[in-house]
């Protein structure tokens, strides 16, 4: 049952509490180890060795130190009993818990640690767990300025659960820290869909169309610009330069012709 602490708002933003990180471990620290090595040297215990020295020398993407090999927690859990995953999963809500208060306290850096060991040990029948958990490191990641890779993390969250709301929030807002005007819209539209009274998707739906054809129309005067100066380098050895061609505008269709003058 989740505290009130763990309703607190870790991120204030409109509507929501889009940045609040989620309700819902770890007895012990563990580090990267999933399994506990038995004394006899069996099949099984040299697999988990031999998973437990991949996951410890996997290369991380340099934008997310706590990258989450999904494919390895798949051949991880076919080695682990039902008792077993639900004990790691009682882990995954200590682990997730503890990043929460280093959210609230501004460890970003070391909430995302905990998020992602909340993440390798949660079970993958437990998508709703794993897509908050998700949208929490995106959120870690937000605030650590590293867009693209919380972007990620929110379409890994959606993946999980289409109807959760956060990291669609999230991944909009990423999306506009890197200029992605387009993906940006059509999240908040999507926002809107789940939550009709948005007032922070309603007014970005409003002004980003207006955003996205400003910015469209000074990519394309920079286009034409450098176009321009290329024209101009190959003219020149002519006695000519793109003064002399004149583009003149279909009003009816919107095409071009160009006419040459001295």
């Amino acid at each position: 049952m989740a505290s009130a602490k763990d309703d607190q708002d870790q991120w204030q933003s409109p509507d929501l509490h889009a940045w609040k990180n989620d309700e819902d471990n770890d007895d012990e620290d563990d580090g990267n180890e999933f399994f506990d090595a038995n004394e006899n040297p069996t099949e099984t215990n040299l697999l988990h060795e031999r998973l437990n020295e991949k996951l410890n020398i996997e290369t991380p993407k340099i934008e997310d130190p706590y990258f989450i090999d999904e494919d390895l927690l798949k051949e991880r859990e076919l080695l682990l009993t039902d008792e077993e995953k639900e004990k790691r999963h009682v882990e995954s809500q200590k682990s997730k818990d503890e990043g929460n208060e280093l959210f609230g306290q501004g460890e970003f850096d070391q909430a995302l640690a905990k998020y992602s060991d909340a993440l390798s040990f949660c079970p993958l029948k437990q998508t709703r767990d794993r897509a908050v958990i998700y949208a929490n490191r995106a959120a870690c990641l937000m605030k650590m300025e590293k867009f693209e890779p919380a972007i990620q993390c929110c379409t890994k969250s959606i993946e999980l659960d289409g109807t959760y709301l956060k990291p669609y929030i999230r991944r909009a807002e990423s999306y506009k820290k890197i200029d992605k005007l387009d993906e940006a819209l059509l999240d908040y539209q999507k926002i809107l869909e789940l939550d009709p009274n948005n007032s922070q998707a309603r007014h970005e739906v409003h002004v980003l169309p207006d955003q996205i054809k400003e910015r469209n129309e000074k990519m394309k005067e920079e286009m034409l610009g450098k176009l321009k100066d290329l024209g101009n380098m190959i003219l020149k050895p002519f006695g000519l330069s793109t003064n002399n061609f004149k583009l003149q505008q279909d009003p009816s269709t919107g095409s071009y012709s160009v006419n040459f003058q001295k």
